[in-house]
């Protein structure tokens, strides 16, 4: 089976269809020929046409590769390792010296910005990143969900014209078979466990993360399925329009509500944790120069 052949395949059952229904309706009505049903059919390439211009899968790619990268440079040892996040490596460890070589290094440093850069940023840096960490990792798993989703949604449709290709290849032999459609586009996105971005005791956050594709392992269950008897090519072609809106309406369920409401609540909850993924500014930058050499300001060491 092949996606790029999908107006191909319809023209083919558009076809097919036709020369069965001139044998089925020939007889002592008169002989027909496949040509007087081409007209009739002539809705079966439109029904398939917006499933030919679906989003590559591929374009998602470029994207996705950019926020691995983005995780990879904010992960650390005690990063936990999600579905999501296992094809990023560990590579360096430069994050985990802001809290440990920085806060040596800064021992004999006294005064209220020593003070608050300890507490406020140092003490918080680890669950801050880890906080972004999450982030981005629920932003590769709605891109990730997204592109599962037109995969599996191409994958649909192309079985859907293959299927009724096989049933009319089949119509003469004795053995006819029930044509079944079934939809894989169900399972593209996993089941979202919390939309909330939580900070860890004394480290990164794990990423509270169960949308997309790597999430939806072992759900390929969660399937539409429609069975239609075969025996007469009006029932087939019947269950195939069924099959291709049944198609379109698991799309935009999975789509504009699954997804949606995930994305959503997601980027409420980063929004409504800005200062867990953000540091905060420090007073520093908004002090006059002699406030800033003073006991208040920078302080002193040694």
């Amino acid at each position: 089976m092949s996606f790029e052949q999908l107006m191909q395949d319809a023209k083919n059952i558009r076809e097919q269809a036709a020369k069965l229904l001139a044998r089925e309706r020939s007889g002592t009505a008169g002989v027909y020929k496949a040509e007087d049903f081409m007209p009739g059919l002539a809705y079966i390439e439109p029904l398939f046409e917006p499933f030919s211009r679906l989003p590559h899968p591929d374009k998602y790619n470029p994207l996705i590769a950019d926020l691995t990268a983005a995780m990879q440079q904010l992960m650390t040892q005690s990063t936990p390792v999600t579905k999501l996040s296992q094809d990023v490596k560990f590579v360096e460890t430069h994050l985990d010296k802001v809290t440990t070589t920085d806060g040596a290094y800064l021992h004999d440093w006294t005064g209220a910005a020593a003070t608050a850069f300890k507490a406020n940023f140092l003490d918080t840096f680890r669950t801050i990143s880890g906080n972004q960490f999450t982030a981005l990792s629920m932003m590769k798993g709605v891109l990730e969900a997204h592109q599962e989703m037109w995969r599996k949604a191409r994958t649909d449709i192309d079985k859907i014209a293959h299927d009724t290709l096989d049933v009319f290849a089949n119509a003469g032999s004795c053995n006819k078979a029930d044509v079944t459609f079934e939809f894989s586009v169900l399972s593209a996105v996993g089941t979202t466990l919390a939309a909330i971005i939580t900070i860890a005791t004394g480290g990164a956050t794990a990423p509270v993360v169960a949308i997309g594709a790597a999430a939806a392992v072992g759900n390929a269950g969660i399937a539409g399925k429609a069975t239609v008897n075969a025996s007469t090519v009006s029932s087939v072609l019947n269950s195939m329009k069924q099959a291709v809106a049944d198609l379109t309406e698991y799309i935009n369920d999975v789509e504009a509500q699954q997804m949606a409401d995930r994305v959503r609540a997601l980027n409420e909850a980063m929004h409504a944790n800005k200062d867990l993924l953000v540091s905060a500014r420090p007073r520093l930058a908004g002090m006059s120069d002699r406030d800033l050499v003073g006991d208040d300001g920078i302080g002193h060491t040694g």
